[in-house]
């Protein structure tokens, strides 16, 4: 409970810039509550003072009344819903914003143990469920509660016996309310986070189509789907079941109430204890009364899903590390481009050990090659160097500083990283390869797709740089993605130019032509190549051959293929040619 309650006080806090249209709001229907709640009290009046009399000029004046009492309604309805809803997308704005700028931050084991599909989920499915409980929700709460309230007052003034009737039967259908949202929040709970991994799923399945094709594995995702979906279905099934269940007891036991008024009415008026227009006044309490305390069910529940919606993106918020460098953190003036590993560990959150006290030191301007089987760890060196992973102990340091201790600003200026599939934005080239420096004029774009070699591919276009690519860069090759990439890099300047396998998904006269090219794009620069392709062998002054998360082999490639080592017989009968 408390921990409802401070989410819900957070959640309300969004609310500070808009808190003037949220409190008026909150006020108009309230005096919508007052209003509807005096209707039954002018039905009573038009009944017992004009029609039981014969006074139809005193019936009339009561309809005309209860036709403005009407249209008030009408204006307090929207502009009470205006304001609310005003205030509750300001509020949702910025708590979606706040997300994202977090999910932003966050560093590469969170998304490497996160559904994609759940954090669109949050971004999107939880955000619009707490804009529906700021601006509709929360009106119904006020709206209902106050309702019943100005009902009962009214009631008690006619009759007490009746007004007793009345409380036990709110009674009923608030214990009914309570219990039902006590079963239903874990049930929403787990349909959210299943909702997740079938998005999680359907993205995976529609980003990965030209693969399930190729593999004609579509009955296999097909399955897994099935599987999930049926979870999900599962999950809301039962949830239906108990919504229909106590979400439509209220009716059963407001028909029970409203009998028995009947009943002791009836006999209340012809002992003459009761009025016809106090019955009828009654009776209409109660079918007023009635969808407000049904819709009290649906709320209650609502909140509470509601709640555990902003749960979850606080979760995503509050584990983010800060947007900020240590107060410590210092800028390189003039970078060198030197590496080193100092007796670096890194454990995944998997529990898989990918480096083991690793130690290397690259010179600046140094070629070098990092080979090796599959999951020695080749990658992972790249994303330390990047800073997208923090080591568990040891260093790993840029002219002697820890990457730790370098402005996150200065370190992407020094460092570009360019990834085994590059992602291409659903943007003109133009766009895409100034990605890193928005600001860049037309003429420095130019120059870096003129060095990537991929410039007189974009100018013999009918649209130029302004051509958009498609999704993932769908109307390009893997070499055009690549050179994009690389464009997209140099763009930078950067002193050390990271490459993560950039030929394994490229044919071999693509992969020819880009390793020719690459000698002049890496000149002047610190480059660390990784591939299992030993023809980047070619652009190295180097090569370290990775085994276990260590280094089992490191010096140039021809006296390596000389040694009889696993470079060697990763390189197989060809032999070395360094040509």
């Amino acid at each position: 409970m408390a921990d409802s309650m401070g989410q819900l006080k957070r959640l309300l806090s969004y609310l500070r810039e808009h808190k003037l249209h949220f409190i008026a709001g909150l006020i108009i229907v309230l005096l919508m509550s007052y209003t509807n709640g005096v209707i039954p009290v002018l039905i009573r009046e038009a009944i017992d003072g004009g029609i039981v009399t014969g006074k139809y000029r005193v019936a009339v004046r009561y309809a005309l009344l209860v036709l403005l009492v009407g249209i008030l309604n009408g204006a307090f309805s929207f502009s009470g819903r205006y304001l609310l809803v005003k205030a509750a997308q300001h509020a949702v704005y910025h708590l979606r914003m706040d997300a994202f700028r977090a999910i932003q931050r966050h560093r590469m084991e969170f998304f490497d143990k996160t559904y994609s599909g759940q954090l669109i989920s949050r971004i999107t499915n939880d955000t619009e469920r707490i804009t529906r409980f700021l601006s509709f929700r929360v009106r119904m709460f006020v709206y209902s509660v106050f309702l019943i309230i100005v009902s009962l007052y009214y009631m008690a003034r006619m009759n007490v016996a009746l007004t007793g009737v009345a409380l036990v039967t709110i009674a009923v259908v608030v214990a009914l309310n309570t219990t039902y949202a006590r079963k239903v929040r874990p049930i929403y709970d787990k349909i959210r986070h299943q909702t997740g991994v079938v998005a999680s799923v359907s993205t995976g399945s529609i980003a990965g189509v030209k693969t399930i094709k190729a593999l004609s594995v579509e009955e296999h995702i097909q399955e897994k789907f099935e599987k999930e979906n049926e979870e999900l279905y599962s999950l809301n099934v039962e949830a239906t079941k108990i919504t229909a269940l106590y979400g439509n007891a209220p009716f059963l036991v407001m028909g029970i109430a409203m009998s028995a008024m009947l009943y002791y009415g009836g006999r209340a008026i012809m002992a003459g204890t009761l009025t016809v227009g106090e019955l009828t006044a009654f009776l209409t309490y109660m079918l007023t009364m009635t969808w407000p305390l049904r819709a009290l069910g649906f709320t209650i529940g609502d909140i509470q899903r509601s709640l555990a919606a902003a749960s979850r993106l606080f979760e995503v918020i509050d584990s983010a590390p800060p947007d900020v460098d240590p107060p410590d953190a210092v800028e390189l003036e003039n970078p060198r481009g030197e590496i080193e590993f100092y007796n670096v560990y890194l454990t995944y959150h998997t529990g898989q050990t990918v480096l083991k006290g690793l130690n290397l030191k690259i010179r600046p301007g140094e070629k070098v090659l990092i080979t090796g089987p599959p999951g020695s760890g080749k990658s992972t060196l790249l994303k330390l160097i990047a800073r997208f992973y923090e080591p568990d102990k040891g260093q790993v340091l840029i002219d002697g500083v820890d990457v730790r201790k370098i402005k996150t600003s200065c370190l992407r200026k020094i460092v570009a990283y360019v990834p085994q599939e590059p992602f291409i934005f659903n943007r003109s080239l133009r766009e895409n390869i100034a990605l890193a420096k928005p600001d860049a004029s037309m003429e420095e774009i130019e120059r870096a797709a003129k060095i990537a070699k991929i410039h007189d591919f974009i100018a013999s276009l009918p649209e130029g740089y302004d051509t958009v690519v498609g999704e993932k860069g769908v109307t390009l090759s893997g070499g055009q993605r690549q050179r994009i990439a690389l464009a997209r890099a140099l763009l930078l300047e950067p002193k050390i130019l990271l490459l993560d396998d950039p030929v394994s998904n490229l044919d071999a006269e693509t992969e020819k032509r880009l390793i020719e090219d690459l000698r002049g794009i890496l000149e002047g620069k610190t480059a660390v190549i990784v591939s299992q392709r030993l023809s980047m062998a070619k652009l190295a002054d180097r090569v370290i051959v990775m085994k276990d998360g260590q280094i089992v082999e490191d010096g140039k490639p021809e006296e390596l293929a000389k040694k009889g080592g696993l470079f060697s017989e990763m390189l197989g009968r060809g032999g070395w040619n360094g040509e």
